[in-house]
Formats: structure tokens, sequence, C-alpha cells
């Protein structure tokens, strides 16, 4: 199935090419807060299916079908395919489905027919569309039908009411699983028809539809209001401006305010919720776009945060969200994702994000305002995380429907000894301790900057102590790289993985261990040519298609090029940028998606895709900006109002230009040019009254 999303608020579609939605197909469907509402959605000429010509996503607010009909028997007149000319437009602004069908009679023949509009309506948890099965339901109510309008109503076991009412431009004949429109078309006549799906919970105003131009224009006025407050880069190569223009609209489309400002939620189709994890990596990642992501990504999350010990949702106090879910299983306490807790890096990752912002931004206002719930993370981290005492963070599954393993590789069969046994928790994960480390080491900035000298010194000793442990526990001689993690007895993991990458942009690998652990992660071992595998092609459990065993993730990909940039490893820095942008081009839109096949270049000449992706992504979309900052060379720091420059550019790139990149309380233009054998940074505007380096 070509997957083909759109998004405004909480509401998202996904459709095929032909702009139906068919169950057969992953992921199609209207969703409404964890709940698919309509499952199917097919529209056909004299009940035959349209045929495919072209579809353009590039607006990224709405999708373009451009289609034809199949053979139309009707009556004793019979007409060929491809008389019809079909012009399909969709997208999705404040909760309502617009779709625009124009037919147009391009032939020389008059021609009668009808348009047919067939319905299948869900009201299923996302859950059971993923494959959950449920004992009881909720009541599905008889449709309310009229020839302009359908109104189909679901009482959840939940108490709550789900609407989706169907709205039609014109009249035709209705029934309760579909429409039908009457087509009378002169040689070189045209006839539109608009149709507004609109998904709500009970409580929720039943607004009325927009024509679709106006819809339309009030969408691309939101999307422009977005893009002018974003940092603008362009480059010398068409198709990287491609992919960053993808990215940027991407991220637009998963913005999502849940009352502290728009954050960026996981993923469409599975993920399009509030994230820690995700939402935090790809705000650290897009630092260099915007920092208001990066501000509303923290104040949405500290809204969140843990306050008591549960064992059902993980919740403990001071941790922080890893996912949120508002379907009736979650509301019913099927599952524990009501608001679930059960990771084990995003705790770290959102006093790193904290401190980071801070570091970029200098805006103490926030400083003031999230330091208290940024100090209930550091007390989790210090009396919850560490579960024996060794001084190591660790997880362990508390809930029986939790996750079992808690790190971002988190599917069942990711942390596996070299022999293939499963490794068993409490489990100290690699990039884990890198997080908690980063955490400390910045918070120690931070205190000494506002004068609280004895938090400084306590972070600092124990950023030290747990950097001595680290490169002592995790450090495999034999293979000059890290352990993936330590398991319940303290042995190591030492499958060969992309994690340690994660601790190269922590800091705290050791310097010395540097130049080795960029040799392995660039070694065939994990490199494919299209990016760095998750695990080595040399390990028992390998799969170049399974999900954490050997896929490519275009975030973690990321990681370990922003801890390339940091130690100034040029040469990998511009490999890997150059690979990550020539992946982007493989696919559709020069979208990256969540994750693909882990194929060497050798093996496959193009990239083998991962059919059950998220794309669009957050921490996908994050990645080019990621790519940015690295070749920048960028370093921010507040305190010392002083910016670093250490720039680079990969061979494919003769120029990149930066415009209106807010820094402090300005903003910089900088312009990167290659000069001879080297890359000179020229700084155009500079009104952030940072020094620059």
């Amino acid at each position: 199935m070509s997957f083909v999303p759109l998004k405004h608020g909480e509401v998202f579609s996904v459709t095929n090419e032909l702009g139906d939605m068919n169950p057969n197909d992953i992921g199609a469907g209207i969703y409404y807060r964890d709940t698919r509402f309509l499952r199917e959605y097919n529209m056909m000429i004299n009940d035959q299916p349209c045929i495919f010509l072209k579809k353009d996503q590039s607006k990224g607010i709405e999708n373009q079908f451009k289609l034809s009909n199949g053979d139309i028997q009707s009556g004793d007149a019979h007409y060929e395919k491809m008389d019809l000319e079909i012009n399909r437009k969709q997208l999705m602004y404040k909760g309502i489905f617009y779709d625009k069908i124009q037919v147009n009679n391009g032939s020389q023949k008059h021609i009668t027919c009808s348009l047919n509009l067939t319905f299948d309506l869900g009201f299923e948890d996302l859950f059971e569309v993923r494959g959950a099965k449920r004992e009881k339901r909720g009541t599905l109510h008889k449709p309310e039908v009229n020839h302009n309008r359908l109104k189909y109503q679901y009482s959840g076991l939940d108490d709550i009411e789900r609407i989706l009412t169907i709205d039609v431009s014109r009249n035709g004949h209705s029934h309760e699983n579909g429409l039908s429109f009457d087509m009378d078309l002169h040689p070189g006549e045209s006839h539109t028809i608009e149709i507004a799906i609109q998904v709500r919970e009970g409580t929720e105003d039943d607004h009325e539809p927009l024509n679709y131009e106006r819809a339309y224009a009030e969408c691309e006025n939101e999307l422009e209001k977005w893009i002018s407050d974003q940092t603008k880069v362009t480059t010398s190569h068409p198709l990287i401006n491609k992919t960053l223009e993808r990215a940027e609209k991407d991220l637009y489309l998963l913005a999502t305010d849940i009352g502290q400002g728009s954050f960026p939620v996981a993923g469409i189709p599975w993920f399009c919720v509030p994230f820690g994890r995700d939402s935090m990596i790809t705000a650290i990642q897009s630092l260099v776009l915007n920092p208001d992501l990066a501000k509303s990504t923290l104040r949405t999350l500290a809204n969140l945060q843990g306050v008591v010990e549960n064992d059902w949702n993980e919740e403990a106090p001071g941790k922080i969200l890893h996912e949120m879910r508002n379907g009736e299983m979650a509301n019913l306490n099927e599952i524990p994702f009501k608001r679930y807790y059960g990771s084990i890096d995003s705790t770290p990752l959102y006093i790193v994000l904290f401190a980071e912002t801070i570091r970029w931004t200098g805006d103490m206002e926030l400083m003031n305002e999230l330091l208290p719930s940024v100090e209930k993370a550091l007390e989790y981290v210090e009396q919850y995380a560490d579960l024996d005492g060794d001084g190591f963070v660790e997880f362990h599954k508390q809930s029986d429907g939790g996750l079992a393993v808690q790190s971002w590789k988190d599917s069942n069969h990711s942390m596996v000894h070299k022999d293939g046994t499963h490794s068993e928790s409490p489990m100290a994960v690699v990039e884990v301790q890198g997080y908690v480390y980063d955490a400390k080491a910045k918070m120690a900035e931070l205190y000494e900057y506002i004068g609280e000298d004895y938090k400084a010194q306590k972070m600092i000793e124990e950023a030290r102590q747990l950097k001595t442990l680290f490169n002592d526990a995790f450090w495999m001689e034999q293979e000059d790289f890290y352990a993936l993690a330590l398991d319940k007895d303290k042995q190591q993991v030492q499958t060969i993985t992309s994690d340690p990458g994660h601790a190269l942009w922590s800091t705290i690998i050791e310097e010395s261990k540097v130049q080795d652990v960029a040799r392995v992660l660039l070694s065939d071992k994990l490199y494919s040519g299209w990016g760095i595998r998750t695990m080595s092609q040399e390990e028992k459990v390998y799969n170049p298609i399974a999900y954490h065993n050997g896929t490519v993730w275009p975030h973690d990909n990321s990681l370990i090029l922003l801890g390339l940039a940091k130690h100034s490893l040029k040469d990998q820095v511009n490999q890997l940028v150059q690979s990550l942008f020539e992946s982007a081009n493989q696919f559709e839109d020069a979208r990256l998606p969540e994750l693909f096949c882990g194929h060497s270049r050798e093996e496959e000449e193009t990239i083998v895709p991962f059919p059950v992706a998220c794309s669009p992504q957050a921490w996908a979309a994050g990645t080019p900006f990621a790519c940015v900052q690295a070749l920048l060379g960028m370093e921010v720091n507040a305190y010392t109002k002083s910016i670093s420059i250490n720039p680079t550019l990969p061979e494919d790139m003769d120029w990149l230009e930066v415009k209106d990149l807010t820094v402090g309380n300005g903003k910089l233009n900088i312009v990167l040019k290659k000069s001879e054998n080297h890359v000179v940074a020229k700084v155009e505007q500079n009104t952030s009254e940072f020094t620059i380096n």
C-alpha cells in the first residue's frame, strides 16, 4: 500500500494512493484520540474501482490524486477506461476530513454514470486495530440518514459518546453504508462533490463544515505562519533541500497542542500521541530549527510528570511519561497506557533537553518555571532508577501489561547475548548511562551559573563517578567497543549494536576510546552504506529486516552524528550526513521513514523499505535538522554568551545557508562554503549578543 497521511490537531487519516481507506491496508482510516472512527471509505464509478494515475503530497497539508475510470457499463451503454479524469483533493482541518472530487468528461461521448462512496464504521480502539482482542465492546447506534448528512454514534463502555458525521455538498442517494451521486456529463463537462467527515466526542461541539477552498486557505495560512517562525535552511543540492522542506512540513503535521503549546507527537499511525522519549529527541534534533518546540515539549511533559508510585502504569514521583493514550481500552484500564511511565530513558532525556534548551536560549524565565520539575526528575533518577545500588540506572517491568524492554529498542527481542539467548532484567543499557551522565554534567553547569555551588559540585562528582564506573564495566577490550548492556547478573551483553554511538553524543566515553568507537560504528559490521544498522551483521541474531536487530533508524544515526560532531570527527560526519540524505531520496517525497531495512548497498542497489514503519515519524523528521547542526559543528552556551562553530560539508554539498537561526534573544545568519581543502563559515548577521568562535 502507498501510505498517504494527513493530520491536524489530534485527528489524522491514512489513505492509499487512490485516496481510499481499505481495512486491508495497514493503518487505513480516520482516527481521533486513539479510536479509529472510520475503517473503510472507498470511491468507485458504477461500482468499479478507479485507475491510479498520479498523486502529490508535496504541499504538506493537502493530498492530491489524479485518477480515471475503469470500464463503465450504464444501461445499454458501455464506456471505455480513461474516458473520465477524476481529480481528488483531501485535507484535514480542525477535526474534519475534507474530500473534494471533480469528475471531468474528457471524451467526445455523453456519459451517464454513478459515483459511489461506501463506508464502514469502526469505532475501534487503536490497540484493536493493531490486533488486540476484546471480550466486550460498546454500542453502535442505528445511523441517522438523509440526503446531505449521515450521522453515526457509538456509546463506549468508558461512557464516552463518539460521533462521526458525513456532510455532502449536493444531493445524492443515501443509505447507512454509503452514498451515490448520479453523473450526467456531456463532452467537456465536469461535476464536483465535496464531502466533509467530522469526528468528535459527545461533549464537543458539532461544527459546520467549511467549503473546501476556505478550509484549504485557512489551513495554508496556518502552515505559512508556522514556517515563517522557523529557521530557513538551504543548500547547493536540490534533493537535500527537498528533504529539508519535507521534514519541516512533517514536523508541522505532527505538532500537537494538548494545553501546553505545540510539541511533536511520535508518528502516524501507531504513535500519534504524547510520547516522552520520541518527542524529546525530536526537540533536541530541532533546536537548530526552532527552540520553541523544545519549550512546549518540556512544558507538556512537566504537566504529565509522575506523582505517585503505581506498579500498574509504572509511575513514580518525578518520573517522565513514556506515552499517553485516550482510547476506550486505556480509559477502562484494559491496558496500562492511559498514562504510562515504562521507559528508563525519558526522565534523564527530560533533564538533558531542559539543560540544553536553557543553554541554547538563555531563557531564565523557563528555567525558573521548570527547575522544580527537573529537580523532581533528578530525585527520581537518584532514588528509584538505580534498582540495585551499583551506580547504574536499570529497568525492570512492573506491570503485567507493560513493556519488557524499556530503553529505545523496546521490542522484546532486542536485548540478546551473542549466543542468541535473551538478556534478563533488571538491565542497565549503555546509552541510558550516557543520558544520565549528560544530564548531571549539564545540570552541574546550570547550577554553577545560578550560584548553587553545592548542587553543582554534587552533580560534578556524581557524573565523574558514573563515567569511571561506566568505562570500566561496559568496555569490551577484545572488541574495542562498548557492550550493549549489563544483564541482571551484571554480565556484559556483548552484542555489537549502534547503542554505544549515543554515548558518543553524551560524552561519557573516555576520549582515548572515541576513535575506536567511531571506527566500529562505520565499519562494514554496522554501516550499510545507507546508514548505521541497529546491530552488527556478524551477530548471530542479526536480521536486516528485524525491527531492532539489523534495520537502520534515522534518529539513531542522528544522535551518533551529533556525537561524531562533538568530537570533531569531520570525515565521519560527512560520510554519515551524505548517507542519510541519499537514503531520504530513496523514499517518496524525500521523506525519511521511522526505519528501513539494513541490507548493504552491495547487496541491494536500492533501500528495502520496512513495511509498517511510521511515516511521517517525528524523530525521522528531526534527523535532517540534526544533520544541519552537525555540519555547523555548533555548540551554544548562554552562560558564557558564546557560540562555537566548527564547520564541515559533505561531498555533494558546496554550500549551506542558515538564516534566522534563533539563539538567545536574537538571530544568526550563517553561510558555510567550501574553499580549497576546507570549509569556511561566514556569519552574515548576529543579533544574539553572543560571541562567535
